[in-house]
């Protein structure tokens, strides 16, 4: 037979940008819940708070467009939203394509659209009220020491938002902290109500006027874009449908939370008593658990790699929740922490396998 010497014929059904594309359309509806959450959640502490703000520029913007906070409309606080979250979602976009460009334009590569779901993802991911400068240094950080040094897309082992969150948190851990102007509407800002939990039990639910169907939602106070779990079921919907996640991965991971919870309420005590239902739906772990844990790059390849790895990012989740109050809802730090461990995990499953198919070699003859 002649060999081809011309472009070969295979045409994947799929490819990264079809995959990269999908992404950022499941986050449609997390970002839209996310503008309408923060600018509800601005304008209700203008009106608890007669109109008194912190006079930072987005602020003066607020004021400038005449939102009534008062009686606000569907209008108001869409405009409220955008001028908090519009701005952190630029920088974040710009930064990333900056710092790809500089790499890609020495190597002389072209850049690719993975900029924007990182961007997207990191910004989700940070508080309404973070500075420009904090972002700023997270996507730099996200970008160079999480994706170009690695060759790009693809190439990395950790998600590089992830990884760009997790420096803020650590390095400027005041930097995701609620607004000032918050302080005082719904008690809470972000995960504190696990720290409220720690301290005054389920009293802390009724103290932050919390039902569980606003935190359902996503009408509480929280990260730019973990609010809403509904909004988070939607973009999962899309991509499970797009077979772009693993389906084993999501599951494991509510499982290992559940199962964890209940060993937690079967000592009880304080946190240890906090249903598992609750733990759903608070803080980051359904953003997390589909957009950052099941990315290729930082998840295990195996099927029952995907189940050990969601397992334990369930437990250790709750297990963080549960023990450590000075960093309360613990889902970056777990996801961090078994993405790190998922090649070891998929080593020990297939030797696992090549052990059990040699037996059965040996045993057959």
């Amino acid at each position: 037979m002649r060999p081809t010497t011309g472009a070969t014929h295979v045409r994947a059904a799929i490819d990264l940008l079809r995959i990269q594309t999908t992404q950022v359309l499941a986050l449609v509806p997390v970002i839209a819940a996310a503008v309408i959450n923060t600018g509800y959640q601005y304008l209700l502490a203008l009106d608890a708070t007669q109109g008194e703000s912190s006079w930072r520029w987005s602020d003066r913007a607020i004021y400038f467009l005449g939102l009534d906070y008062q009686d606000p409309s569907w209008w108001d606080v869409l405009l409220a939203g955008v001028v908090y979250v519009a701005p952190v979602m630029a920088i974040a976009i710009l930064s990333a394509y900056v710092c790809e460009r500089l790499f890609f334009m020495l190597r002389g590569v072209p850049v690719r659209r993975g900029f924007l779901l990182t961007a997207l993802v990191l910004t989700l991911l940070m508080s309404p009220a973070a500075s420009p400068l904090h972002v700023m240094l997270g996507m730099v950080f996200a970008v160079v020491f999480g994706k170009v040094v690695f060759g790009g897309d693809g190439k990395t082992f950790l998600n590089p938002a992830l990884l760009g969150a997790a420096v803020i948190r650590i390095s400027f851990p005041t930097a995701l902290s609620g607004d000032p102007v918050w302080t005082g509407v719904n008690g809470y800002s972000g995960s504190g109500i696990f720290y409220a939990y720690h301290r005054d039990g389920a009293a802390a639910f009724a103290a932050g006027n919390m039902d569980w169907w606003s935190a359902f939602v996503g009408t509480t106070q929280g990260m730019i874009g973990t609010t809403s779990v509904l909004a988070v079921m939607l973009g999962a919907a899309l991509l499970l449908w797009r077979q772009i996640v693993s389906w084993r991965l999501i599951t494991a991971q509510v499982l290992g939370l559940i199962l964890a919870v209940l060993a937690c309420n079967a000592v009880g005590g304080g946190i240890l008593d906090m249903p598992w239902h609750w733990h759903l739906v608070l803080g980051s772990f359904a953003f997390g658990a589909v957009f950052v844990a099941t990315d290729p790059a930082s998840s295990a390849s195996t099927d029952a790699g995907r189940w050990v790895q969601g397992l334990l990012i369930g437990g250790l989740v709750v297990m963080i929740r549960t023990v450590n109050d000075s960093h309360p809802d613990g889902v970056v730090a777990a996801l961090l922490l078994v993405s790190v461990v998922a090649p070891l995990i998929d080593h020990v499953v297939v030797w696992f396998n090549i052990k059990r198919r040699a037996g059965r070699k040996s045993g057959a003859r």
